[in-house]
Formats: structure tokens, sequence, C-alpha cells
């Protein structure tokens, strides 16, 4: 064998060692905004989507209503010359000030194999600031131009994170002796999405949403919206969302509130589970937006419904021995939107 093959061998068993420490990550980052161009003071929504491409499912951490602490997702803001070369040109601040009387808590969200769910930002949305994490991030005064924008999402802070991911270094190998398969493996230095695109201008771009087929110009509900009637917003929605299916939590409905409307920014998900006793609730976020700005909403509907009288004379039937004797006391379909506040 010559010294040339010998070398050859040496190069490729060196490229063979290095690729087995490589350490797959099985949860991916993803941006999306209804416009890419704006001016550094509007109001601008672009969204995060976290994807989980393993094989099994998973529990992951997200911002929930955090109040304190450092965020769990940031962006970094590039300035692209024309040599192809990336300098940063912003950094958010991952220190949380907001108002702290109400206590805030990140969320845990379970997601199937291929499952994604989605957080919506609003910077500049400056109302809303204090109260809500979303909207606790600002546009940067950098000058008009061409920019790209990476998310970070950096769990680790987070006390709770090791009940939901499995910590490994640059090399691959576990930071942690005990590995768990249920935790979700992540990199001590956290994950980025890919690179997002995006122009500041100097003077605002009337860019309106792309309305679905179901949303028209005279959309009673976004009308409501614009207008604030909040009773007429929750009245549609209950109208629309009354019937309710066990295996899918409510997301079959009869309405189209659920579809693309103009004036709701976002549809939170339905929870990983609901109590199976009757009655129980189930409750989803939703966002609206209008000329006044961003505003916040919980949804809460009962799901089955259990009578009392009919409970109660049950119970006197089975008393006095006629026990093949009964009344309906539950309805198990039963489905009513309650409650629609403002957090």
């Amino acid at each position: 064998m010559t010294l040339k093959h010998l070398f050859l061998m040496l190069i490729s068993l060196v490229s063979f060692l290095a690729k087995a420490d490589l350490r797959p990550c099985y949860l991916t980052m993803n941006l999306s905004a209804s416009k890419t161009q704006f001016t550094t003071s509007e109001i601008v929504q672009i969204n995060v989507t976290l994807t989980n491409i393993d094989f099994n499912s998973h529990s992951i951490l997200t911002p929930g209503n955090q109040s304190k602490g450092l965020k769990l997702i940031y962006f970094t803001w590039y300035k692209v010359d024309e040599k192809n070369f990336y300098t940063e040109v912003h950094r958010d601040s991952r220190v949380i000030s907001m108002d702290t009387s109400i206590k805030g808590y990140v969320s845990f969200n379970r997601l199937e194999t291929n499952e994604s769910t989605t957080i919506p930002f609003f910077f500049n949305d400056l109302q809303n600031a204090r109260r809500h994490i979303n909207s606790s991030y600002e546009i940067p005064k950098l000058a008009p131009g061409k920019y790209k924008i990476i998310a970070w999402y950096y769990p680790w802070d987070e006390e709770l994170s090791k009940y939901a991911f499995n910590k490994f270094d640059w090399k691959g190998k576990d930071i942690d002796s005990i590995n768990n398969p249920e935790f979700l493996d992540l990199p001590d230095a956290g994950i980025q999405s890919t690179y997002f695109d995006v122009e500041i201008v100097a003077q605002k771009v009337e860019n309106e949403k792309t309305l679905a087929n179901s949303c028209s110009k005279n959309c009673r509900l976004c009308k409501s919206i614009k207008h604030e009637n909040w009773s007429t917003t929750k009245r549609i929605i209950r109208r629309d969302s009354k019937q309710y299916n066990e295996y899918n939590l409510g997301k079959n409905t009869d309405g189209d509130w659920q579809k693309a409307h103009r004036n709701i920014a976002f549809l939170g998900d339905n929870p990983d589970a609901i109590l199976a006793s009757l009655p129980s609730f189930l409750s989803r976020e939703i966002i609206f937006q209008n000329k006044n700005g961003i505003h916040y909403f919980y949804l809460t509907w009962q799901l089955g419904k259990v009578s009392r009288i009919g409970g109660r004379l049950n119970t006197f039937f089975y008393l006095i021995k006629l026990r093949k004797v009964r009344v309906r006391d539950s309805k198990i379909n039963y489905s009513k939107l309650k409650w629609m506040k403002e957090w």
C-alpha cells in the first residue's frame, strides 16, 4: 500500500469518526409573516412555528405568559452586503420587563410526530408590551433596507426545561447523566430558525391580509371585531361552535369562524387533553386585531351537561328499587361557548 492510499484512508477514517459525533435535533423552527415590508414603528406580526420531526411525541416549552426572567424565544437581525457577508446589526435583550402583579408562566405543549405549534409575536405593540410576552418585542431602529431575521429558541434558563429536554453538547454527548427517552434531545446552545427576509421601508406599505373565500369584505365577524362589539363577536362564535367531537376537541364546527379572517391575528391550539368527567371545559386563546391595536382574549366552552334534577330523580328511583326506570340526566355532546374574556 502506497503512502498516498494510506493518507486517503486516514482522511476517510477521521471524517467517519467526526460524523459519528454529530447528533440530530428533531425540533425545527420556521418564521412566517403576512407582510415582509414595514416601517420601524408600525405593529408587525411575525409567527414562529416549532415542529416535532421525531418519530415519537414529545412535550416542549412555549412562552405562555411569562412575566419575568429570560425570554424563551428571541430574535437577531442581520444586514447582508453585496459580497454576501452577514453582519449582525441587532439582538433582542432576553431580559423580560413586564408587569409582575399577574403571575406569569411557561406552557407545556405536547407535539405528536410532525405536529407543529405556532407562536405569534407582535412587534411594536406598546399597548400590550407590559402585560403580554408576545408583545414585548420591538423592531430595531434600523435604516431602510433589506435584512434577514433569525429566531432563537433557548429554554435552558427555565427550571421546567429538565422535564422536557435532554441536553447534549457540541460533541453530541449527553451533559446530564440520565437520558430520558420520553424527552426531546436539544443542544445546550438551543436551536435557531432559518433566515427570514424582511425589508424596512421609510413609509408604511398597505398590505391587507389575503382573505379566504369564506371571509368577504362584509364578513360580520370581522365587522364586529373592527368596531369592538365583543358581545356580537361572542354570539357569532358561540353560534358557529355548537358541534363538539370528543376525538378532535371541537375542531369540527358548522361555522367558519376558525378559518382565515383579516381581523383574527391568531387562534391558539386546542389543549392536549380535557377532563373526562362532565361537565368539562375547553379554553383556547384568540387574538383580534383592528385599527386600535391587538386584543387578547380567551374563549371557554362548556363540554357536556349534567342535569341535577335528572340525577336526583334517578337516585330516587334507585332507592325505591325502580332500577329500570331512568330519565336522561346528562348530555355528552353538549357544547356551548360560556365565556369570552379579555386578558
